[in-house]
């Protein structure tokens, strides 16, 4: 369904307090603010027919038209050991709207789950996109195993593939013919993965000699296996997939520059340029300038880590080690989440609906933020 984006943008402000969403920061920016459609959200179980036992649990949010609007729901989660209540704004099983809308398949990092970054999620449904993030088996804070670490190199990107074709039979509102796909860290990867940069193992080899194995050389013992999967060789750009953000990617040297040369659709990276998981010269920077994508972005989040994109819910300063999963030193998260909320929105709301209005906003310029609050951050195009 194509609704006017400047429609969208002009009534947000209307139905706010109808539909009982928090009260936004002065300094967030436009489209921070959520849309005008009130969200729904649904639980799915989904089996790949080719690739038995291993069920995806898919958490979908979608535009809806319940009556009332949002309401309060929280999402029981679990962060390393911890079980984590995440708080949001949507309505458990409402009927969907009326009419088709672009599909967003999301991947969580490793280890993660589907409600990693829930806040993101809702807010784009609520801007006119059908939104799924997958549980992928084997990456989950209660599933992963150090063998795992190897194998999700190649199964995540199948379980994405995967869900474009069955969410839209369970979703009909999904359009699975105009997809954009979302990751975090080992999910950045996966969604590039997917998107057409295949795995290259002579060029993971080059990195590893050059750089004394460091980081995501502990997969290059088993590059030939997974190569004959989601190689160069072996992997395709897939035209229902039509833009690809990524959110602190891990794994550069696993696609290397020959693979990313076969990346041409959209791409908007972000990343924290103290990121020291997914480092920003090696994966986020690298990834942005080796894509061949005619329409690119890198959204450079100064001083942060890894960990500015995430759901952190206060349960985890109970125990340091899941509180060390999801914290920022710097940055305020909530700050950084408007940022992600904001670039996300219009970075999807132009290349899968279509709208001039939402490109405007990804301008290096920064068009819409407040004097004296584009600071801490800077975007980037070639």
């Amino acid at each position: 369904m194509k609704i006017p984006f400047a429609v969208l943008f002009l009534s947000v402000c209307g139905i706010v307090l109808a539909q009982e969403a928090p009260m936004k920061r002065p300094d967030a920016p436009p489209l921070a603010l959520r849309g005008s459609f009130a969200v729904g959200v649904r639980t799915l179980s989904l089996e790949p027919a080719s690739r038995p036992n291993r069920t995806l649990t898919v958490e979908v949010w979608y535009p809806t038209q319940a009556q009332g609007g949002n309401a309060p729901i929280t999402y029981n989660a679990q962060i390393g050991q911890t079980p984590v209540q995440i708080p949001g704004q949507a309505r458990r099983d409402a009927p969907p709207a009326v009419g088709r809308f672009p599909l967003i398949v999301a991947s969580h990092g490793q280890p993660g789950t589907r409600f990693q970054f829930a806040y993101l999620n809702e807010h784009l449904a609520s801007w006119g996109f059908v939104v799924a993030s997958l549980d992928h088996p084997g990456s989950t804070y209660q599933t992963l195993t150090q063998p795992n670490y190897i194998s999700s190199i190649v199964d995540r990107p199948l379980d994405i593939l995967f869900a474009i074709g069955a969410l839209p039979q369970q979703v009909p509102s999904a359009d699975g013919q105009k997809v954009g796909l979302l990751g975090y860290s080992y999910g950045g990867y996966s969604v590039i993965n997917a998107a057409g940069a295949g795995l290259d193992g002579a060029a993971l080899a080059e990195y590893c000699r050059a750089n004394n194995n460091e980081g995501p050389c502990f997969a290059l013992p088993f590059f030939a296996q997974l190569e004959a999967v989601r190689g160069l060789s072996m992997v395709k750009p897939d035209p229902r997939i039509q833009a690809v953000f990524a959110m602190a990617p891990y794994g550069q040297p696993w696609v290397g520059a020959r693979a990313l040369a076969n990346l041409k659709v959209p791409l908007f990276v972000a990343a924290g340029e103290a990121d020291d998981v997914a480092t920003y010269r090696r994966d986020a920077l690298a990834y942005f300038r080796q894509a061949a994508s005619s329409h690119k972005y890198l959204l450079t989040l100064q001083a942060a880590r890894h960990n500015p994109f995430v759901e952190c819910p206060p349960q985890v300063r109970a125990r340091e080690e899941d509180y060390w999963r999801c914290w920022e030193p710097v940055w305020d998260m909530e700050r950084a989440h408007d940022l992600v909320r904001h670039f996300a929105t219009a970075f999807f709301a132009h290349f899968l609906q279509g709208s001039p209005e939402a490109g405007r906003f990804l301008d290096p310029a920064l068009p819409g933020f407040k004097p004296r609050t584009a600071l801490g951050f800077r975007l980037e195009t070639p």
